[in-house]
This record gives C-alpha cells, structure tokens and sequence, in this order.
C-alpha cells in the first residue's frame, strides 16, 4: 500500500512539472486561434462579429485585426519559447516580463468590462446593454480573460521550472553527492 503512495506521489509531482508546458502550449494556441479570427475579419468574415458588422462598415477594424494578427503570432512565438529550447536564446527576465506583461495587457483589457456586464445581468445595476455590449460580455472579453490566465499560468510555471533546475539559476547548486562534487560541478570547498 505504501507503494501506490508513493506512485500516486510520483504520478502527482510529475503533472505538476508538467501543467506549465502545457499551459504554455495552450497559451501559444490561444494566441493563434487570435489571429486566425482576426485574418479572417480583415479579408471580410462576419462570423463571429455582430450582425451587420464588418471590416467595410468600420476601417478602424480593419485597422485593428491587421495589427493583431501579427502581434498575435509574436505572442504564440512567446509561449512557446517559455518552453521549448530555441527559447533559452533569450534572457529569461525578458521572457518572464514579456509573458507578464502580455498577462497583464489580457485581463486588465477583459476584468472592467466583465465586472461592468456582471453588475448589470445580475440586476446590479439598471442599463440596457445594446447587441455589441452582449457580445461583448459573453464572447470577446471571455476569450481575453483566459488568453491572460494561460500567460499568467505559462510564465508562473516558466519561473518556477527556472527556479527547481540544478545549477547556478536553481536552489540545487549547493548540494554535494557523495563524492563531495556540488551538483554545478564546483568541488566542495568543505573537503579541504
């Protein structure tokens, strides 16, 4: 019995290192489903967009979905290079503030107007809320909100991976084997 403990211990530590991966993974996914919306709108979809909404009727649209798409793309990039090695190109506190930040931009962007929209479905507070404002609320701010927990998620799980690795950068560097070698392959200072 102590032994299914110990795999359900090995099996649960195992997924925790792993959910960042894949919260980076989803992120990047997120970020590329983004702007294929966006391609779409700018060479003319409506779908998705409010019933007589489009890139013709509204430049400024237009406008934003042409931005979008490759900021969305540079943002898929970014997740992925929290975990996939061509990303230790990069200084970590530029990928970490990066992925920060693009968390920040994402629920800074979504959080008023949910909080706004909630107040007034639960009966909060008194305001008609015309066609886009319902879109609004229940499509594109949702879709905002989880794109800056997947950020969050991704980089947490990206300094905290930083963090448990041996060596110089991880809370390992000064353990000794039995040898008396550190695990960074400094000899043990102690031994002498």
């Amino acid at each position: 019995m102590i032994e299914a403990s110990g795999d359900t211990t090995a099996a649960t530590s195992d997924a925790r290192r792993r959910w960042p991966g894949w919260a980076a993974y989803a992120a990047s996914a997120w970020a590329l489903v983004f702007a294929a919306v966006h391609l779409y709108w700018a060479l003319g979809g409506t779908a998705g967009l409010p019933k007589g909404m489009s890139v013709d009727m509204n430049p400024a649209l237009f406008v934003i979905d042409v931005l979008a798409v490759p900021l969305s793309v540079v943002g898929a990039l970014l997740a992925l290079s929290l975990v996939r090695p061509w990303g230790r190109l990069f200084p970590h506190r530029l990928l970490l503030a990066s992925a920060w930040a693009v968390c920040a931009l994402l629920v800074i962007h979504s959080a008023p107007t949910l909080v706004e929209g909630g107040l007034v479905v639960t009966g909060l507070r008194d305001a008609e809320l015309p066609v886009l404002e319902w879109w609004s609320l229940f499509v594109y701010e949702p879709w905002f909100l989880v794109g800056g927990v997947l950020y969050g998620a991704a980089a947490w799980g990206h300094g905290r991976s930083r963090l448990s690795r041996p060596g110089p950068a991880g809370p390992d560097r000064r353990r000794r084997d039995a040898q008396g070698v550190a695990t960074d392959g400094s000899p043990n200072r102690r031994s002498r």
